[in-house]
């Protein structure tokens, strides 16, 4: 079953500087989520939380500490309250 992504913003700090990232949740074929993130136009990273609970970029050249700080944002979003 295909559902459909969803799309939210978060603010980063990247190399010094804030940026607005555009992250959409996407689902792999087994159904486990992941996040592609994008800097206007263009992706900058994929993102997955995995079970131990470290955030792993499928694709993408960030540093880990760009990572872990993408995906608290992103915990932030997708947590419910």
């Amino acid at each position: 079953m295909n559902s459909p992504h969803v799309d939210f913003y978060i603010i980063a700090n990247i190399d010094g500087d804030e940026k607005h990232i555009k992250v959409i949740e996407l689902e792999t074929t087994d159904g486990v989520p992941y996040y592609s993130c994008y800097i206007g136009e263009t992706e900058i990273t994929q993102l997955r939380n995995e079970i131990y609970g470290k955030w792993e970029q499928l694709w993408g050249n960030l540093p880990p500490e760009t990572i872990e700080l993408i995906g608290e944002k992103i915990l932030e979003k997708t947590t419910p309250p």
